[in-house]
């Protein structure tokens, strides 16, 4: 199907439904592909270790032949990252407009330092559906320490800019950390300044380079605070926002208290790209991560092969992987989150289950339960999930 059928099909389901993406159960309908590992960044929280390219990353052909088997097995969306993809932009440009041939809606995450107007063009004309740009902080000082490397904040302004001057959708990448809360209300004015309308949001999971920073992980009181926070400025400055990184339900409670208070949420572009499913996180059972050697992890944050799309098919590394069939069986899970009874429509975080205990199915430290309570909220009522992307 042509991508731009498949756009208009998610904003016909978003307008008129209120729906975004139908989820399909055991479906790789959203692939994040990290291109290469080469960074010009030293972001200190990375999760993919970032730096130099690996010498074996997949060539465009093995790239290709990757992407046909992600359009057999019915992938909608891509997510090139990396590393930075645009260090790799003619791989980049020419895998885009293989996708879109393929009907596979291409989206891009950066961190905008090489975005000028003419690659912004670029990106557009080989079929970029919308490009995510990091803004954690509202200032200099603070971002580009985060980021390791002196004028990023500038050059993230500057590449927000170029995208609107090409027509080109943004949405801002934002980490979260213990001090993201006080930072909040200045960062919400810069992008509105910017007249961003629309944010990822992810719940700093430590890997990686991260594993040296993990003192900065927030705690739960600050995610509920958060989350009322992030309702009041989507009510007032109509602004949407994902959140990810764990926490697969946050979006549909949030949407859950729109209801509630009887408030439409804004519709923007990136609510399209919720998952309509009630199967909780989607981590190997509707997305996976292809990182640039042609490894499949189930998530950025799960960092456990499943398998090598240079050693076997996509296609047997999505069906027969051991992991992949332990993470779509609910009954597997251990600890609190076997007895739930909100076990199939939560799962909980299975990359934080693996870092706290070193086993993907033992209970999520960070259980949502309290919060659904606080909310009065049912688990049940959620239809819809975000994914962790990088």
């Amino acid at each position: 199907m042509d991508v731009r059928i498949k756009i208009f099909q998610l904003f016909f389901q978003q307008a008129f439904l209120g729906k975004g993406m139908k989820g399909k159960l055991f479906t790789p309908q959203i692939v994040s592909y990290s291109v290469t590992s080469a960074c010009n960044y030293r972001c200190v929280h990375c999760h993919a270790n970032a730096g130099e390219a690996m010498q074996n990353e997949l060539t465009i052909e093995e790239a290709r032949r990757v992407v046909n088997e992600m359009a057999e097995l019915g992938t909608e969306v891509i997510i090139f990252s990396g590393g930075e993809p645009l260090l790799r932009k003619g791989f980049t440009l020419n895998l885009t407009r293989y996708c879109v041939d393929l009907g596979i809606m291409p989206v891009i995450l950066t961190n905008g330092s090489l975005l000028d107007y003419k690659t912004a063009q670029e990106l557009k004309d080989a079929g970029i559906v919308a490009v995510g740009i990091p803004l954690d902080y509202a200032t200099p000082q603070r971002f580009d320490k985060l980021r390791n490397t002196p004028g990023a904040f500038e050059g993230a302004i500057r590449a927000i800019k170029v995208c609107y001057k090409a027509d080109l959708p943004v949405a801002a990448t934002i980490m979260l950390f213990k001090d993201s809360l006080n930072e909040m209300p200045r960062l919400m004015d810069l992008l509105s300044n910017l007249n961003v309308e629309q944010a990822v949001l992810y719940d700093f999971i430590p890997v990686g380079r991260g594993t040296k920073v993990s003192d900065l992980v927030m705690e739960n009181e600050q995610r509920i605070k958060l989350l009322d926070y992030l309702f009041r400025i989507q009510v007032e400055r109509e602004m949407f926002f994902l959140i990810s990184g764990g926490n697969p339900l946050y979006p549909g409670i949030i949407l859950e208290m729109h209801k509630k208070y009887g408030i439409k949420a804004p519709g923007r572009l990136l609510k399209n790209f919720l998952m309509q499913s009630k199967f909780g996180c989607p981590g190997g059972i509707q997305y996976f991560s292809l990182r640039p050697n042609g490894d499949v992890y189930p998530c950025p944050f799960l960092q456990l092969k499943t398998g090598n799309v240079r050693e076997q098919s996509l296609s047997d590394i999505w069906y027969s992987s051991e992991i992949l069939a332990n993470l779509r069986n609910r009954h597997l899970l251990k600890g609190k989150c076997n007895k739930c009874g909100y076990r199939e429509v939560c799962g909980g975080c299975r990359a934080k289950a693996w870092l706290k205990e070193g086993d993907y199915l033992a209970s999520d430290p960070n259980c949502p339960i309290d919060l659904f309570k606080r909310k009065r909220i049912d688990p049940t009522s959620i239809n819809c999930v975000s994914i962790c992307v990088g």
